[in-house]
């Protein structure tokens, strides 16, 4: 009798990116609104697979919006299936109680995709912006014009949320970071 091999989720996941592919989840962390975008790299070209805008509802329980953004994660990873969460790195504004709001989104998407395997990576704004545009303070409308020229973009998603989400994924596909932690 043969023994059967079986290889683990992750180790399924990792055979993709031996192959030349890697997809991503990389979200645009926030509280109203939520960019996510499903972008994938195959031989050398990045794509943009999904994009979309998670929007609560301001009438809604602070509870019931958390629970919102971590159900609509958990689907898309269900059936995006991405090997990496790319995610903004927090980063601390004059309002205490927005940033607090959006570091527990942040929480909500981290755990549902730690849950899921995936392998975790942040990028700071300026690492964003070095990635898509080559300068660390480019404006919003040289993210967006450089992440249309990227992947040929006809036209823009309708919300900044989504095109940062976007500009997050080609960071992450280009960065250096996860190839290196993925070797050792």
């Amino acid at each position: 009798m043969t023994k059967s091999k079986t290889s683990s989720p992750m180790q399924n996941r990792l055979s993709g990116i031996s192959q030349g592919r890697e997809t991503v989840l990389a979200i645009d962390p926030g509280f109203d609104r939520v960019g996510v975008a499903i972008m994938e790299r195959t031989a050398g070209k990045e794509k943009l697979l999904f994009s979309e805008c998670i929007e609560t509802n301001r009438k809604e329980l602070h509870p019931k919006r958390i629970e919102q953004i971590g159900k609509v994660v958990k689907k898309i990873i269900g059936v995006w299936k991405p090997e990496f969460l790319a995610i903004e790195k927090m980063f601390f504004n004059q309002n205490i109680n927005n940033a607090l709001a959006i570091a527990e989104a942040r929480g909500v998407i981290v755990y549902e995709a730690s849950c899921a395997n995936l392998h975790i990576f942040e990028y700071s704004p300026q690492e964003v912006k070095i990635a898509t545009t080559g300068y660390g303070k480019a404006g919003k409308r040289e993210v967006k014009d450089m992440v249309m020229r990227i992947l040929s973009m006809k036209a823009a998603p309708k919300h900044d949320d989504e095109i940062d989400a976007i500009a997050l994924g080609i960071a992450h596909l280009s960065s250096y970071k996860h190839k290196q932690r993925l070797s050792t």
